[in-house]
């Protein structure tokens, strides 16, 4: 008696066929690092080579027979103007006012929009309290303060300290209000159903979940509080970039006001960076693509 399989497999059935072994290169899995290296080179490059696109623009438009020098000064002589002030010194001695100024009003101006924003934002009756404080001020720039500030403050450096606070708090007692709420019911139902009270439930849900939130929020406080810095260093300054670029402004030193502008947005790009560095550690948990 002839087995049945055997019959089939002489027959030539295709479902009684096995594929011969086969020696296929293995796939080389791309490394992580090279991937997240390269994306980076990407970044950075495609910046810089963006930056110089519209510096080079600038700088033909500053070589035409119309343009006026002394109104559009070249690149080069922006850049004499910032080896000067490296030279003699004056410009660390403002970035270091300015940077005093900023950092202690951004940290004031957090601190207090945290805590108000998380209260109104998870506490309901908290929030009926609150909420209108917010809303009533959110829509008021920081510089609309100016006049009430020296009045009620002095033109001393409270005052130009106050003007960054109110700058930074803005954006994120709102961010932060709105992290708080938008805490997935879920999370919440089943930190509560494991017996969690509801501080403890603030602390190990809510709060991390609105980190995000938060650290946006700050991100958008901190390039506020570098926008109210020349305003606020207009109130009887004697130093700081912001007082820089306007006394230069004064004198029809426009390369010096340029120069001025460029510090404060590399300064203002490098805080950034931390920023963006310090968002990346708190949120490594979350699943949101990081570009």
């Amino acid at each position: 008696m002839i087995d049945a399989s055997a019959s089939r497999v002489r027959d030539g059935d295709p479902a009684s066929r096995v594929p011969a072994a086969v020696n296929e290169p293995a796939i080389a899995m791309p490394d992580p690092r090279s991937a997240r290296r390269l994306q980076w080179v990407a970044k950075v490059g495609l910046g810089f080579l963006t930056i110089a696109i519209i510096v080079g623009a600038y700088w033909i438009y500053t070589l035409q027979p119309q343009a006026n020098q002394t109104l559009t000064p070249p690149p080069p002589k922006v850049l004499a103007a910032l080896w000067t002030a490296i030279a003699n010194g004056s410009l660390f001695v403002n970035i270091g006012w300015s940077l005093f100024r900023v950092v202690i009003g951004f940290v004031i101006g957090v601190v207090l929009a945290v805590l108000m924003g998380c209260t109104a934002g998870w506490f309901r009756y908290a929030g009926y309290v609150l909420n209108p404080i917010i809303e009533s001020i959110r829509p008021i720039p920081a510089l609309a303060y100016i006049p009430l500030v020296i009045v009620w403050v002095g033109i001393d450096e409270p005052a130009r300290i106050l003007i960054i606070v109110l700058a930074a708090f803005k954006p994120t007692v709102v961010n932060t209000r709105q992290g708080m709420k938008e805490v997935p019911n879920i999370y919440v139902e089943a930190a509560e159903s494991l017996g969690a009270s509801r501080m403890a439930t603030f602390w190990r849900v809510a709060f991390p979940n609105a980190i995000p939130y938060i650290m946006a929020g700050m991100r958008t406080g901190l390039a506020t509080g570098f926008l109210a810095l020349v305003a606020a260093e207009l109130i009887a300054s004697s130093n700081g970039l912001g007082f820089l670029i306007s006394n230069a402004g004064q004198n029809l030193q426009i390369d010096v006001v340029l120069m001025g502008i460029v510090v404060i947005g590399v300064v203002a790009t490098l805080l950034d960076a931390v920023a963006v560095r310090a968002q990346a550690y708190l949120t490594r948990w979350s699943e949101v693509r990081q570009t």
